[in-house]
């Protein structure tokens, strides 16, 4: 796998606890709108309109494609999180989850908070990066 798509992998990891405050704050965005103020002085406007903003912003929520996208994305993650073991687990919530990581791949095993050895702690973590990139359609063969 590519170097790039590891590293596209492990920035969207290292987002994943942060996607449903994403998520919150493009709603927000999308529900209330900022609108440039009207510089017509003295112009006139439609009496008798019935605004639809209630459903544009619910029809824009459901279709906007950030919001989709984020929501992919973690769905993809828990589905890879679901079907791990719990050293993979570790490894992940360690060095991706956390805001300020105290141990490394060797540190966790150290410490004795996984129990397998170093080469398969590092083959434990590709797997999950390899799976989640397949999952997210960006693996690609060479």
């Amino acid at each position: 796998m590519k170097r790039s798509t590891i590293r596209k992998v492990e920035d969207i990891l290292r987002d994943y606890p942060k996607i449903d405050k994403y998520i919150e704050e493009r709603e927000q965005e999308l529900r209330y709108p900022v609108t440039p103020g009207d510089d017509n002085v003295g112009g006139g406007k439609a009496q008798y309109k019935y605004g639809t903003q209630t459903l544009d912003t619910l029809i824009t929520i459901d279709e906007d494609r950030r919001i989709n996208a984020l929501k992919r994305q973690r769905d993809i993650i828990d589905d890879c999180l679901n079907g791990v073991g719990n050293d993979t687990e570790v490894i992940i919530k360690e060095l991706y989850f956390c805001r300020r990581p105290q141990y490394t791949i060797d540190g966790l095993i150290t410490n004795h908070l996984i129990n397998v050895s170093r080469a398969n702690a590092f083959r434990l973590k590709s797997q999950f990066i390899a799976d989640c990139a397949r999952g997210m359609g960006l693996y690609d063969l060479s």
